[in-house]
């Protein structure tokens, strides 16, 4: 494993938070991914190679390496996100410590490449910079995937991040953050015109699980500076401390009345609707396999 020289974000130092990321992450939408890779790879005597890109501290990994996934590829910038992987998984996956926006890969390395909650921390100063460094990246993993690969993105829509209307109960009360966040979440729509670039075709599924935890819905987990590590939200607080520690006050008087009791059901309810993220499956198109071997 080589020396990382960033954290892989453009805004999140995950050096730091990878220590305690695990205390309120999971892996979401595990469930529906290997789903989808049995029934794409059920007939098939080989198992597929795949990559996790940005795969933080492993949680995916894991999962499918429970699943039976034996061919597996972690690339993250965070070495403490490494190391934590290293941890759950021993020698199970093959660890690289690279920027996604140039994995070290040969053509056609693997069967499937996964995202998740990666690519919004592509640094970028506007929304159309955002889809080109977007657009990019998945051009340069369609050459890594084998023809009728497929590309898997675990996102969130921007519905679904707002602080008054989405899905994270605390969101409300950091709302400035939470708007910004937001923007850095690509339009589904959008999302799905880039990887029709290169794959025959896009599938989109909401998530089908809510993943509450008793950390995730704790009243006084943002009071908690290890519980902040696992949401890029609270790296967006800090650039306004004195803004953020009112806003720390100001959940600290809802916790005391019980009012934030209200908000967490009226949260989760909304949830069971809009729920919390949504996965794109995408398939390589022949076409891109072709002009990739040309």
């Amino acid at each position: 494993m080589t020396t990382c020289t960033s954290t892989g974000s453009s805004y999140e130092k995950y050096e730091k938070t990878h220590s305690d990321y695990d205390k309120t992450r999971m892996a979401v939408g595990s469930e529906q991914i290997i789903r989808f890779l049995h029934a794409q790879f059920s007939d098939n005597s080989k198992q597929p190679r795949i990559l996790d890109a940005g795969c933080g501290t492993g949680v995916h990994l894991q999962a499918l390496k429970q699943a039976g996934f034996d061919l597996l590829t972690g690339v993250d910038a965070s070495r403490t996100g490494l190391e934590k992987t290293r941890e759950k998984l021993g020698s199970d996956a093959q660890l690289v410590c690279a920027d996604i926006r140039s994995l070290p890969f040969a053509p056609q390395s693997f069967d499937v490449v996964l995202f998740s909650f990666v690519l919004q921390h592509l640094p970028h100063q506007s929304e159309d910079e955002l889809q080109k460094a977007t657009q990019a990246v998945l051009s340069d993993v369609a050459q890594l995937l084998a023809p009728g690969g497929h590309v898997i993105i675990v996102t969130c829509s921007r519905e679904q991040m707002s602080p008054d209307a989405g899905c994270m109960w605390y969101y409300k009360y950091f709302a400035e953050a939470a708007n910004k966040l937001a923007s850095r979440f690509l339009p589904q729509e959008t999302m799905v015109q880039l990887l029709q670039s290169t794959a025959s075709t896009v599938r989109i599924e909401p998530l089908e699980k809510t993943y509450w935890t008793p950390a995730s819905l704790d009243p006084q987990g943002p009071m908690q500076e290890d519980w902040r590590s696992g949401d890029s939200l609270f790296a967006l607080c800090q650039k306004t401390p004195e803004l953020f520690q009112e806003q720390l006050g100001h959940l600290q008087s809802e916790i005391d009345s019980g009012a934030v009791l209200t908000q967490i059901a009226t949260v989760k309810e909304r949830t069971e609707r809009i729920k919390q993220g949504v996965l794109l499956f995408a398939t390589k198109s022949v076409a891109a396999s072709a002009a990739a071997a040309a």
